[in-house]
């Protein structure tokens, strides 16, 4: 009987090492670069820098607890094209302390007078932040409050 079970073990111990590992883990997407028209890029771009950046607005921000992306309304309060926007965006918690910072550029096309809302990749990856003038959930979760401001403005004349 030990001779049968010594003989059964040494057949399934190649079955057993020989098991195909599984990976699990999700491949992540490959960062996408994007390229920006420099004001040199031609003779019809301007590029603006603060303090002229109050000619444009940001209104409505919008995050909602479990939201994969940011919402934003932009203004174009000049008489050009607005066709990239470098922002930078500070989340704070309730008492104004720094969560986190970071800055966006975004190529929107705004005509000149107008609105448009610009859609971009949530910095709360783990679902566990609402914006706090947003409906606040049901769930138990950290309110934040954004401070934005425009870093660098590319416009194109019409």
């Amino acid at each position: 009987m030990r001779l049968l079970t010594a003989i059964l073990l040494l057949l399934l111990i190649p079955c057993i090492t020989s098991a195909r590992r599984i990976n699990t883990l999700r491949k992540l997407p490959k960062a996408q670069r994007t390229e920006i028209a420099s004001a040199s890029a031609g003779a019809n771009a301007d590029t603006v820098t603060s303090p002229d950046a109050a000619r444009v607005r940001f209104y409505g921000y919008e995050k909602t607890l479990r939201a994969t992306k940011e919402t934003l309304f932009i203004g174009n309060n000049t008489d050009s094209i607005l066709s990239s926007i470098t922002f930078s965006i500070r989340y704070l918690d309730a008492q104004h302390r720094q969560i986190h910072s970071r800055r966006i550029t975004l190529s929107p096309s705004i005509p000149p007078q107008e609105i448009r809302r610009v859609d971009f990749p949530s910095w709360d990856t783990q679902k566990t932040y609402y914006f706090i003038d947003g409906p606040a959930p049901r769930k138990s979760a950290t309110p934040y409050r954004v401070a934005i401001q425009a870093d660098t403005i590319i416009y194109t004349r019409p």
